[in-house]
């Protein structure tokens, strides 16, 4: 017992004469209390020891300002000022969103009409989920998606909803979202209203789901704003890693002004509407601006609107003589417009995937799908450019135009009525497919008006007779036109 007192007493001595080393390096460097870095203070101590020290004597934990002091990175050559370091990839999260909204697809979920008690019996509901807002597909009025908030936890599958529900909903395949609203923190950010405030072009998106309860409001106009740039950036972890999705009915969940300005660049994150979003971005206006990686999911409209110009829920122009637009030269690639029309949208897809008024503007390795007026609605003025694009579903067209467009390698992968509709002269299409095309009756490229100015040069069309490759409207005729498809009957 005397060597094991003697030993404990000695290591004592020993643990304290260490303490004191790292409590005289602490005091000199101030960096008690703050996250360890990889570097080594003055030689003496690293943080994961600070964070010890913190610990066994609180009263050292304050939070100085370490703005200036200098850092090396593991297998960097360059020592920088923290502040500069960790001012690189500023995210939301540094600036107020929790991002902590939860999406149970396809699970199984019950409601009564009439009752505000939810069930999802495999989800895991906690107390501190009350007053989050929340989503539930089809159970609003005549089947929409119904939006609330949460105001009772009674076990881990059952709360209690603020709005009663309109339809009943007894599905194997739900949908279910809730969390908290983003939407103040991040708009807060693009304002210039942050503290501290933002002032750099580039924004990120955490891995994870970043709930919004109201659009987010992108910076537009021609002055330079608070935020310091005149473009912006706002970049997930990857459209499978990082999530906008809609917690309460808006317009969009992305909304960009209209005017002339630079656009803002939106890359590798999703954007769902949860069936309650009217468009999962809506661009009025501006230039220039770059949308790569995306998933735009699960918005009533469109997944994509560009432009001012409106259509009708059929798809005809609002206003059949506009044609202005102040969009151009914007560029899609790399992205996928879709709806879950079984588990969130179980009872309506969107009209459109891509609703577009936009001018000289590129759309390129694009899925669109599952719109049921036309994955792609284009009404734009000026030359439009698809290239690897590939639409399918079965909505009355695949790819409906107005004016100048060009297609390039482009799938149709069925439709209703027709493959491609073109209302106005100067289609141009070359090579692409029309593939299972024996959905209804449909034709392949169908012009409804007299037009011309029209190249159609070598597209493989498959599963509908060759006498419905070309079809007129009534009385329409075309002219000064290229057509050219393998097998190809006589036009009527």
């Amino acid at each position: 017992m005397k060597l094991l007192a003697a030993a404990v007493i000695g290591l004592m001595a020993w643990a304290s004469r260490r303490i004191c080393c790292l409590f005289r390096a602490l005091q000199r460097s101030e960096m008690v209390g703050h996250a360890c870095l990889q570097f080594t203070m003055r030689g003496v101590c690293t943080l994961s020891a600070c964070l010890f020290v913190a610990t066994v004597f609180p009263a050292f934990a304050a939070s100085p300002d370490l703005s200036g002091d200098m850092v090396t990175i593991k297998n960097a050559q360059t020592s920088r000022r923290l502040g500069d370091k960790l001012h690189d990839t500023p995210s939301v999260l540094d600036y107020g969103a929790v991002c902590n909204t939860v999406v149970l697809r396809w699970h199984r979920v019950s409601i009564a009409a009439g009752s505000r008690q939810l069930t999802v019996p495999d989800a895991w509901f906690a107390p501190g989920d009350v007053g989050k807002l929340v989503v539930v597909a089809g159970a609003g009025a005549g089947g929409s998606n119904l939006a609330g908030s949460i105001t009772q936890v009674e076990s881990k599958s059952q709360i209690v909803l603020s709005l009663p529900a309109q339809t009943s909903v007894d599905a194997h395949d739900g949908y279910v979202a809730y969390g908290s609203d983003d939407a103040p923190a991040i708009n807060a950010i693009f304002s210039g209203a942050s503290v501290p405030q933002w002032d750099l072009g580039e924004v990120r998106l955490p891995h994870g789901v970043c709930g919004v309860g109201a659009a987010i409001a992108l910076p537009g106009g021609r002055e330079r704003g608070a935020f310091g740039m005149e473009q912006v950036t706002l970049r997930g972890g990857g459209r499978g890693g990082s999530w906008l999705v809609a917690l309460a009915p808006m317009r969009a969940v992305i909304q960009e002004p209209a005017g002339e300005h630079n656009q803002a660049n939106l890359f590798d994150f999703g954007i769902d509407g949860s069936g309650v979003a009217d468009f999962g971005a809506d661009i009025q206006g501006g230039h220039g601006g770059h949308h790569a990686n995306l998933y735009y999911n699960d918005n009533r409209i469109a997944g994509l609107h560009l432009g001012t110009v409106a259509v009708n829920p059929d798809g005809m122009l609002a206003s059949p003589n506009g044609w202005y637009t102040n969009i151009w030269e914007f560029m899609v690639d790399h992205s996928t417009i879709t709806a879950d029309t079984t588990s969130i949208m179980p009872h309506r897809a969107p009209l459109f995937g891509i609703l577009n008024s936009a001018g000289d503007s590129h759309f390129s390795d694009l899925v669109v799908a599952h719109a049921s007026v036309a994955n792609v609605r284009d009404t734009g003025s000026a030359h439009n450019f698809y290239t690897n694009v590939h639409a399918w579903g079965t909505p009355r067209y695949e790819y409906w135009t107005r004016g100048k467009i060009q297609f390039t390698n482009c799938e149709v992968d069925g439709a209703s009525e027709a493959g491609v509709r073109s209302d106005e002269d100067g289609l141009v299409w070359t090579g692409g497919a029309m593939i299972s095309m024996n959905k209804g009756a449909p034709v392949g490229f169908f012009f409804p008006t007299a037009t011309g100015h029209h190249a159609i040069v070598g597209p493989d069309i498959q599963d509908i007779p060759s006498h419905a490759y070309v079809r007129l409207g009534a009385g329409a005729q075309l002219h000064d036109s290229i057509i050219q498809i393998q097998g190809l009957a006589d036009t009527h």
